[in-house]
């Protein structure tokens, strides 16, 4: 029964990997400071998370490591090389996007969108992109923001506005605070940030990991329900034909 039992795991897993059975988790960042964090996951690496960067700053998206860089809103924006912080610009640049963004999400199993809030398009960019996702699609849609620092007063207060938002159109909506990084005075603030990016690629490899899990859970559901009866009945004419 013991070899019987190993047999079937073997061909669970051929079927999986013939089948290509795999998550499919698109993490889109936006802004500069999401872009860091999108580079630090990226470089590190997820098997079966597929990471887009989005700025409308053509140098900060030159300096960031990402699957797809997807560059915004020239066309809206002239000789302005960002949205000065407007995130109602940023919104009506996204809104043009609203095609290829559901083209990025479409076969993705889980959308998650990543920001650092207060800003032009780590507020703007993404409250947009997460409207659209739930007004055209069933998507799980999960939500990473970073607020910024408190003695950033008026970022802060426009992040916990736009938080509200975010949290209405979230499947789940996990918020990370700058402020924790001043709990470490003894730390180098590179070192603080870095801190703060693990912490953001554990949460993705998690949610992907999870989704890898509830995916082949499926498969087994629905294509190898008579997997028992095929693998015994093979196994019977092999013993036979010896």
């Amino acid at each position: 029964m013991h070899n019987m039992d190993k047999i079937k795991k073997n061909v669970e897993e051929l079927l999986i990997e013939e089948f290509g059975i795999k998550p499919d988790v698109r993490v889109f960042a936006f802004g500069g400071g999401a872009g860091r964090a999108a580079s630090y996951i990226y470089k590190k690496g997820i098997q079966g998370a597929r990471v887009i960067a989005v700025n409308v700053d053509e140098k900060g998206l030159q300096e960031v490591e990402a699957d797809k860089k997807m560059l915004l809103g020239k066309d809206v924006l002239g000789e302005h090389k960002d949205t000065n912080g407007e995130e109602k610009v940023a919104e009506y640049i996204v809104s043009r996007s609203k095609a290829w963004i559901l083209e990025e999400a479409k076969n993705a199993d889980v959308v998650v969108l990543l920001s650092s809030l207060g800003g032009g398009m780590g507020t703007g960019g993404l409250l947009e992109t997460i409207k659209i996702l739930k007004e055209n699609t069933n998507k799980l849609v999960i939500t990473m923001v970073i607020l910024p620092f408190s003695i950033e007063a008026k970022r802060r207060e426009r992040a916990f506005k736009a938080l509200e938002e975010i949290k209405k159109y979230s499947s789940k909506c996990i918020v990370l605070d700058s402020d924790i990084l001043l709990s470490h005075p003894k730390v180098k603030v590179s070192r603080a940030y870095e801190i703060m990016y693990e912490e953001i690629y554990s949460f993705v490899a998690k949610i992907t990991n999870i989704t890898r899990v509830e995916i082949e859970k499926k498969f087994r559901e629905i294509y190898l329900k008579d997997m028992d009866a095929i693998v015994e009945e093979a196994y019977r004419s092999v013993l036979i034909a010896a």
